[in-house]
């Protein structure tokens, strides 16, 4: 696939996006930025598994929200309305015949604005603990009937005893 064409084609769409009447939604004070937003976004999500800009998926979408738009050093007070930016583009796309499924999209764009805002600011998400924790004195889970110190303990650890 040619590069070149990938990223006329993105510049393309992001100039039609924002010079045509969905432009005009774009607020004022993130309208300086949205060309490389838009533009740094599309380009991410097609590098994820080197498509094309019409071939993008969820997958593709997700990596360029949350991972394609962290270089971009976007001030903190504008950093909520890139998602709705990113999903009105895609749903342009889909109404100028460019990308099937551009609405849903949008939605799921629309639903990883707390995700984004998260990777924006460096937050990692934490995980919560499901079962509690094993003791070493605890009997070990394997159902040997032994203590979890002297039956599976050392297979964290890779050894071979």
């Amino acid at each position: 696939m040619d590069d070149r064409w990938i990223q006329e084609q993105i510049d393309n769409w992001v100039s039609d996006f924002l010079i045509d009447d969905a432009g005009d939604r774009v607020d004022l004070a993130l309208a300086p930025h949205a060309q490389e937003i838009l533009a740094t976004f599309l380009r991410h999500s097609c590098s994820v598994r080197q498509v094309a800009p019409d071939a993008i998926e969820e997958e593709d979408i997700r990596a360029g929200l949350l991972d394609g738009l962290g270089s971009l050093s976007l001030p903190e007070k504008l950093q909520p309305l890139v998602p709705q930016l990113v999903g009105e583009f895609l749903a342009d796309l889909q109404r100028r015949g460019r990308l099937a499924g551009g609405e849903t999209h949008m939605h799921l764009v629309l639903a990883l604005k707390d995700a984004f805002l998260r990777s924006q600011r460096g937050e990692v998400e934490s995980i919560d603990r499901i079962a509690a924790k094993i003791g070493r004195n605890d009997r070990c889970p394997c159902g040997s009937g032994k203590k979890y110190k002297k039956c599976c303990l050392h297979l964290l650890d890779g050894d071979d005893q």
